[in-house]
């Protein structure tokens, strides 16, 4: 045993809840959980959680397709969680949903937080607008030729090939994925946090750049904050048009038309919403857990999201101050990979492990294969 006791919160990336876990989702799940049963056996106090990311646009059209609410649809793809959990051996202490009545106080508290601190800004954009589907397109449902490199098919927030961040009016020859229509601009008002603000910069720089993550990783984290001279980082648009599946942004002018938090908002915040549901069912004061210097909180994330975990997480938490504390570790592992390319669903290559299960192939196979890998 351990002569230092430690005392961890432990996370891993919410699956989204449109479909099945993959293969993808298991190797993270593995790896965290060999972690966190490592830190047990030292005789460490762990709170592993995790959560169905249940909101966006996605969900919403999915569900529209088949008729069904988007409640509906992601209890039937929650209902599927069990089985692999624990035919995989997986040991979360608690499995919960983003949309869930914790996420919706804490996601609307960080935001009032932010605002107050002077880092939400209101300001009129022009974005795409899909005049089949006569709604605004997220990211995600806007592909192009990437600004930076070129690169064809890529999604309208960041580019696959070479990992340029942007807004989806930067792509080059843009089309919408739901209706294959060219998408024409109109105007909204949306909300931004400030990330280009010189106190998230100077934060960011010590957060990032501390020892937290993995070289490579602090390395990409520095070349986003290099970027245009030190000035690269810039505001995330944080808020979402109707039609939309998600968390209302509170405390709007009477009158004025709804608007949700896009989802990248409160997914990570569903990470505080599972574990606050994990302490209450404990009896355990959730700010004052939080507030325990000793606490360590430690996310296991893939590496298509580190933007998200390494600049937007500790920024938000940051600067939306007590209870929340910023992450003391953030690692990241790579892709499962065919052929040289990443190994995906979409493309036909994905690995299902319902597969494995009903095979009847041994679990502890594929956890020894992750572990030596990893």
């Amino acid at each position: 045993m351990s002569s230092q006791h430690r005392k961890l919160f432990v996370t891993t990336a919410l699956p989204y809840a449109n479909g099945p876990f993959h293969i993808g989702h298991i190797m993270e799940y593995i790896q965290a959980d060999i972690w966190v049963r490592f830190q047990r056996m030292q005789g460490h106090e762990v709170h592993f959680v995790c959560a169905d990311d249940a909101h966006g646009a996605p969900i919403m059209l999915k569900a529209e397709s088949e008729g069904l609410t988007p409640q509906a649809l992601v209890a039937r793809i929650a209902a599927t969680r069990p089985k692999h959990l624990d035919g995989f051996h997986i040991s979360f202490d608690h499995w919960h949903s983003t949309d869930s009545p914790e996420n919706v106080a804490l996601s609307q508290d960080v935001y009032r937080k932010l605002a107050a601190a002077g880092l939400v800004d209101v300001r009129t954009i022009e974005q795409y607008f899909d005049p089949v589907k006569a709604m605004f397109l997220p990211d995600r449902y806007i592909k192009g030729e990437c600004p930076k490199c070129g690169a064809k098919d890529q999604y309208g927030d960041a580019c696959e090939n070479c990992s340029s961040v942007y807004a989806p009016t930067d792509l080059k020859r843009p089309y919408s994925t739901l209706s294959g229509a060219v998408p024409v601009l109109k105007s909204s008002e949306h909300h931004f946090f400030r990330l280009s603000d010189p106190a998230c910069i100077a934060f960011l720089r010590e957060w990032a750049l501390g020892g937290r993550l993995q070289a490579e990783v602090a390395n990409k984290a520095r070349e986003w904050l290099d970027a245009d001279g030190g000035k690269g980082l810039v505001d995330w648009d944080i808020s979402r048009d109707a039609p939309y599946f998600g968390i209302r942004i509170p405390d709007l002018p009477p009158g004025a038309p709804p608007k949700f938090f896009y989802v990248w908002l409160d997914a990570p915040i569903g990470y505080l919403a599972s574990l606050r549901a994990h302490l209450d069912r404990r009896g355990v004061d959730f700010a004052a857990f939080l507030a325990d210097p000793t606490l360590e909180q430690v996310h296991f994330i893939g590496k298509d999201i580190v933007y998200h975990h390494t600049l937007f997480w500790p920024a938000m938490l940051k600067f939306a101050g007590a209870p929340y504390k910023v992450p003391d570790r953030v690692h990241v592992h790579g892709f499962i990979t065919f052929s040289g390319e990443k190994m995906s669903k979409s493309r036909g290559t994905g690995i299902s492990p319902d597969v494995y299960l009903d095979l009847g192939l041994d679990p502890e196979w594929l956890r020894y294969y992750l572990a030596a890998k990893l």
